[in-house]
């Protein structure tokens, strides 16, 4: 037990680097994060009362910014509200950092702040797992930017009682123009129903235009994009370029 003890003890102290800098320590972790370069952060202090605050270098959130998190989404700026109240962790200036505690409560304050910069970087991960939330909301807000006074953005939009089934996420209505059942098409089932719409509106005579958004060119497999090119109204892809790819759907409320 006391060598297991030992070598997970060497494991972990030989993660971690201790530098003296003028404002403290700076500590580096075992840790790539996802940029590439290894987690660390300092340790500043003491003050004036012999207190220490536990911080990042400033860059973590221009870092997540940078590469594509957007913190002014709702749901991604919740994930962080919700790590830095479970980690104690506060945003200062740009700085996530802890409350000022004392020189032995140091060890375990860092520990903990290690564990929430690691916690931090699964931001990135989850802007995957959380893409169909957060790619639909990002959409529907940029069209609501763009839209001209007077036109209506309604979601679960029905274009026609004969088409109840197929609902489309958000309906584009303007005074003039015919509307336009946009579909959020991130996975191929969603695809398929926007193309049974465009039958049964077809087949009904219903004026409207059938939109599939996309996020990215290759979020559906070639056979679907295909489908969907072939007999869809539009097929945009939004993350290459947001405002042009609403702009081509707003363009279609104006044929």
């Amino acid at each position: 037990m006391e060598e297991v003890k030992e070598r997970l003890c060497e494991a972990f102290c030989g993660m971690l680097s201790v530098h003296q800098v003028p404002a403290g320590f700076a500590v580096g972790t075992g840790h790539d994060g996802l940029d590439g370069d290894r987690i660390g952060f300092y340790i500043v202090g003491p003050d004036a009362l012999g207190q220490y605050v536990v911080q990042d270098d400033g860059m973590t959130i221009s870092m997540l910014e940078g590469m594509g998190v957007d913190l002014s989404n709702k749901v991604r700026k919740g994930m962080l509200a919700e790590l830095r109240e479970q980690y104690a962790v506060r945003l200062d200036d740009g700085e996530l950092k802890t409350t000022s505690v004392k020189a032995e409560d140091v060890g375990p304050t860092a520990i903990r702040f290690m564990a929430f910069m690691l916690r931090v970087q699964d931001l990135l991960l989850t802007t995957t797992e959380r893409a169909a939330s957060t790619f639909k909301e990002d959409a529907t807000k940029l069209l609501k930017e763009m839209v001209a006074p007077g036109v209506m953005i309604q979601s679960n939009f029905v274009v026609h009682e004969a088409a109840a089934e197929y609902p489309a996420d958000i309906g584009i209505l303007t005074p003039n123009g015919r509307p336009i059942a946009l579909f959020f098409a991130m996975t191929e089932t969603r695809v398929l129903e926007a193309l049974l719409l465009q039958s049964i509106a077809e087949k009904n005579h219903i004026p409207c235009s059938i939109i599939a958004l996309l996020e990215t060119e290759d979020a559906l497999s070639k056979k679907a994009r295909a489908r969907a090119n072939n007999h869809l109204d539009a097929v945009p892809y939004f993350r290459e370029d947001p405002r042009a790819a609403c702009e081509r759907i707003l363009r279609e409320a104006r044929v």
